[in-house]
């Protein structure tokens, strides 16, 4: 769904989220001591246009990236060539990673998995990457939470997301409470030559309850070390935290 949004993307204030994550899990990985001193190997699911992957490939990780995008890939691909360093980007659906006990870490940044927008998808993805993690494995990942989805993104219906000489991009939300689903509406325009092209699309995120993530995650064996409202700095999950961040282990 992001093949044509994933140049904007790109040139937006997007890749900042997954650099800052980069930055921070240094901190975290001290924190809650875990291992890197092994085979080192990280599987960043919905790795989108490689901004997170290709820092922690520079930080001495072997990493390898999915997404269903192909635009995204491409630009991940470049991205990684441009930095110098190695990272493997493959086309996967995070419902049906296709790895068995290969990684020492799994990450899913952004509200990606807010993307899938039933109990059985989400279940599906937490399946899967628990069997890509090896035994004692760790899966760090961060959601939308329900007032996030349905109060936090509210507070601006409408919006002007990015504004240069050559591209707007609008942003307009809408939150159905009976569904738990949030409906995201990009407009953005693209100067060619003295006329201005139009394009659009619509995203949905489904809003699942704390109580549903940690069902799924327990059912597909992965142990929740820790759930924060914030990692930088580091805070406790309340009711008006508008993100969930999981630390889990295999």
């Amino acid at each position: 769904m992001f093949d044509r949004f994933a140049r904007i993307y790109a040139r937006g204030k997007y890749p900042g989220f997954s650099q800052e994550m980069a930055a921070i899990l240094p901190s975290i990985i001290k924190k809650y001591k875990i291992p890197t001193n092994g085979t080192k190997k990280l599987l960043d699911v919905a790795c989108g246009e490689g901004s997170f992957s290709v820092e922690m490939a520079k930080k001495g990780w072997t990493v390898t990236g999915v997404d269903l995008s192909d635009e995204m890939l491409r630009l991940a691909k470049h991205r990684a060539k441009q930095e110098n360093v190695q990272v493997s980007y493959i086309k996967q659906d995070m419902r049906f990673i296709d790895y068995q006990n290969e990684f020492d870490m799994v990450t899913c940044w952004f509200d990606s998995l807010n993307f899938l927008t039933t109990q059985n998808d989400l279940q599906s993805a937490f399946n899967s990457i628990a069997r890509s993690l090896k035994p004692n494995g760790w899966f760090l990942f961060d959601m939308n939470t329900i007032y996030g989805l349905a109060v936090y993104w509210q507070k601006e219906r409408s919006l002007i997301q990015q504004e240069t000489a050559d591209l707007l991009e609008l942003h307009s939300t809408k939150f159905d409470f009976e569904k738990n689903l949030a409906q995201l509406r990009i407009t953005w325009f693209i100067k060619s030559g003295a006329l201005w092209e139009r394009y659009e699309e619509t995203f949905v995120e489904r809003a699942f309850s704390i109580e549903e993530i940690e069902t799924s995650l327990e059912y597909a064996g992965l142990h929740v070390v820790e759930k924060a409202g914030s990692l930088n700095p580091l805070a406790p999950l309340t009711s008006t935290s508008n993100r969930a961040w999981f630390l889990t282990r295999k």
